[in-house]
């Protein structure tokens, strides 16, 4: 019986392997209609089109077809991801001309999402016996349209930024940055914690989660390279860190990048991505970091020559900066709402990690190092807070405008779990009494950030004093 069941078995396996066999030469290429192809009309291999509710052709060519066998066949249109765009055209055999016969015409195309997909074409005879598939297939781009909001948005955003970094400057404690400077230890371990330690976890981090797709691997390069920018520092006064250490790493990160980003574009190009074409956009790069060195030098010379400006500052700059860093960040995630429909588990993860884990490594260096609570939480924000304008701008520059909107996704996930943990800590610290000044002169002038005028405060004192006598009359 086990011998009958296992012949019966092996003829079974034989059959199917023969059906399968006579399918695949049943629809072999070129049994048809001969060896034909299909290009663009314009010769190209590829061809953009944009986003759109309207129908948009792309003009197409079906060559070198051979009616010689007789059979009767027609031609249909496909595109390889209906996701991004659907194609629905049929071109019947009466319709081809010429010897050998060709069809040239517009094809109708819907697009729906941005992205790369392929367009090709089925040979298919009336009865359904047979069908070829072209053997070369047609890149099809799909952009996002232009839109002016993102426009308007970029010089907001710059101009928020500025004002920021000008307020910052104004609380600036000249002596106290004097001294970080002359024993720059603690802005050195910022620097190498920033530019050494976060763009290798990318790069570890990457592997482990994105090592198949190389563009958003790169990404995640870029976003742990970029320094750390305003929100770093906000994130500083909240958590009570060192508030001129945090500025003065920001600065210096800022303009070492103009160095930084060259060395590292060119070991990865010869290492890791080196089928990728990588470019420095040096004329962004120093114009932020011109501004930014501007706007701070700005804000430290009203304090010298504006002391009763900065004395509103310091009332208002932990709302002030606040406010302005979620507007950005809500403005940046609003106009780049789209790169969420990008978001997968991989992804998320791998933004996730690189933030939580330059945290706490960064911080242990910190202390191994022998700094002081203060100075290792100021390190640890720097390192960890992500920034996702910087990124943004370096993906634009070496990517085309659909692959750039495509790996968008990962530096504002990252910065946007970065920020989601500073929340978390700062609610942590606040919950168990942490979130003290661990250093007495970490925030210069040791004045509330939100506080009376001194006249009110001697009103306040007069009042209850009034009321405390009123009260031992009675």
């Amino acid at each position: 019986m086990k011998q009958v069941a296992t012949f019966n078995r092996a003829r079974l396996i034989f059959m199917v392997v023969i059906c399968l066999t006579y399918r695949e030469v049943q629809g072999q290429y070129g049994q048809v209609a001969g060896a034909w192809n299909i290009t663009y009309q314009d010769g190209g291999n590829e061809q953009q089109l944009t986003i759109s509710n309207d129908i948009q052709y792309v003009d197409l060519v079906i060559h070198n077809v051979d009616l010689t066998s007789g059979a009767d066949f027609y031609f249909e249109v496909h595109a390889s991801d209906p996701k991004l765009a659907s194609i629905e055209k049929r071109i019947e055999r009466s319709e081809l001309t010429g010897t050998p016969a060709s069809w040239q015409g517009p094809v109708p195309v819907q697009t729906r999402h941005f992205g790369f997909t392929s367009i090709y074409v089925t040979l298919n005879t009336s009865d359904g016996a047979n069908a070829e598939r072209s053997p070369d297939d047609l890149t099809l781009i799909i952009a996002r349209r232009d839109r002016l909001d993102e426009k308007i948005f970029a010089y907001t955003a710059s101009a928020l930024l500025l004002l920021m970094f000008l307020n910052l400057g104004g609380v600036l404690d000249l002596e106290r940055l004097k001294a970080i400077m002359l024993r720059p230890i603690a802005v050195t371990i910022g620097f190498c914690t920033s530019y050494i330690l976060m763009p290798v976890l990318a790069i570890a981090i990457g592997y482990c989660f994105l090592a198949k797709h190389q563009e958003l691997h790169l990404a995640l390069f870029f976003t742990a390279l970029s320094p750390s920018g305003g929100l770093a520092n906000i994130c500083a006064i909240f958590l009570k860190g060192n508030v001129n250490l945090s500025i003065a790493t920001t600065t210096i990160n800022s303009l070492m990048s103009l160095a930084i980003f060259p060395l590292w574009i060119l070991i990865l190009v010869r290492t890791i991505f080196t089928n990728t074409e990588l470019d420095v956009p040096f004329l962004d790069l120093a114009g932020s970091a011109l501004a930014l060195v501007c706007a701070i030098a700005l804000g430290m010379l009203a304090r010298i020559f504006l002391p009763k400006t900065t004395a509103y500052i310091f009332r208002f700059l932990k709302p002030f900066c606040a406010c302005v860093s979620l507007g950005l960040i809500a403005m940046t995630v609003g106009i780049n709402a789209f790169a969420f429909k990008e978001l997968t588990g991989m992804i998320y993860l791998a933004a996730l990690f690189l933030p939580i884990c330059g945290y706490f490594l960064s911080y242990g260096i910190a202390k191994l190092l022998r700094c002081s609570a203060a100075d290792a939480l100021t390190i640890s924000v720097e390192t960890s807070v992500l920034n996702m304008t910087v990124p943004i701008m370096l993906l634009q520059h070496c990517f085309d405008e659909v692959r750039a909107d495509m790996t968008l996704i990962v530096p504002i996930t990252a910065a946007l779990n970065s920020l989601a943990m500073m929340i978390v800590i700062y609610t942590v610290r606040r919950i168990f009494g942490w979130n003290k000044n661990l250093d007495g002169d970490a925030f210069a002038s040791k004045v509330e950030l939100i506080s009376f005028d001194e006249h009110i405060k001697e009103e306040i004192i007069v009042s209850h004093i009034s009321y405390q006598n009123e009260k031992t009359a009675l």
